[in-house]
Parts: structure tokens; C-alpha cells; sequence
């Protein structure tokens, strides 16, 4: 795979591509789209869903989401997996008081050099006052430059 394309083959920003189109533009390209309409039909129905929330969104929302998704876009399938099968499962299970505070902890961590984020990441105190389980998934998002603002 080269470093223009994505997995699947899609083409470089088509998230962005297809969030820019009118609905009917949107509808035209996803008719046309072979994956697309080899998909079962719930899943379809969730990707125009998706696409109705993303419209909804604020400006701030958006650019929030896709900060997340580039990031996500940089890690190794072995991490996506982790984040799938781990972590985001750990964090659901989370009251949302502790999210908040893992949130904050993480926000805390931007525009730290990377030598500067290893160390905090290193240091016994930025844990202070978690589970073992909180700590884990902290120090996992924050090695991974994860911040999951939104992620409920």
C-alpha cells in the first residue's frame, strides 16, 4: 500500500470528499460505489446515519472528530485492534466523572514535546488517585496520542 491510499484502497481524505458533498451528491457517489453497495443493508443504513449526526455536528465538533481520525489513521493495525477490543470496551465502563477526569489528564499532555509526554507519562504522581484499569487505559491513549474528547 502506498502512502497516498488508505486500507481498502480508498482514496486519500474521502472521508472529508464525501462529508463536503450535498446529501444527493453523497447518495449518487454511494449508489455507484461497488463496496459500498456489496455491504449488508443495516450497514448501509449506518453509514447514512453517520452521515446525518456528521451534518449536525459544530465546526468545532467536526474539526475535533477529525483530528481523532487522522491520528487513528497513523497508528499500526495492531494498535487500532488494541483501541477496539480494549480499550474503548474499558472506557465505556467508566462512569462518566472518571472519563472527564482521563479526558482532562490526557488534554494535559498537548503540546508536550515527545520527551516532555514520556516523561509525565512516567511519572507516578500523573497517575495518582486511579485504578489500576484507569491507569492502564490513560497510559495506553497517551502513549498513543489519543485524546478521546468525544468518545462516550
Amino acid at each position: 500500500m502506498n502512502s497516498q491510499q488508505s486500507p481498502g484502497n480508498v482514496p486519500p481524505h474521502w472521508q472529508e470528499r464525501l462529508q463536503q458533498m450535498s446529501p444527493e451528491e453523497r447518495e449518487r457517489f454511494v449508489q455507484n460505489d461497488e463496496r459500498f453497495r456489496s455491504l449488508p443493508p443495516d450497514q448501509q443504513a449506518q453509514i447514512r446515519q453517520r452521515f446525518q449526526e456528521w451534518k449536525q455536528l459544530s465546526p468545532e465538533q467536526k474539526e475535533k472528530l477529525n483530528k481523532t481520525a487522522e491520528t487513528l489513521s497513523k497508528l499500526t493495525p495492531e494498535q487500532r485492534q488494541s483501541i477496539r477490543t480494549q480499550l474503548l470496551p474499558q472506557w465505556r465502563q467508566m462512569t462518566p466523572e472518571r472519563r472527564q477526569d482521563l479526558k482532562h489528564r490526557l488534554s494535559s499532555l498537548n503540546g508536550l514535546s515527545d520527551a516532555e509526554r514520556s516523561q509525565r507519562l512516567n511519572d507516578p504522581s500523573f497517575y495518582q488517585g486511579l485504578s489500576p484499569q484507569e491507569h492502564g487505559v490513560l497510559k495506553q491513549l497517551g502513549e498513543m496520542k489519543l485524546n478521546p474528547g468525544g468518545a462516550e
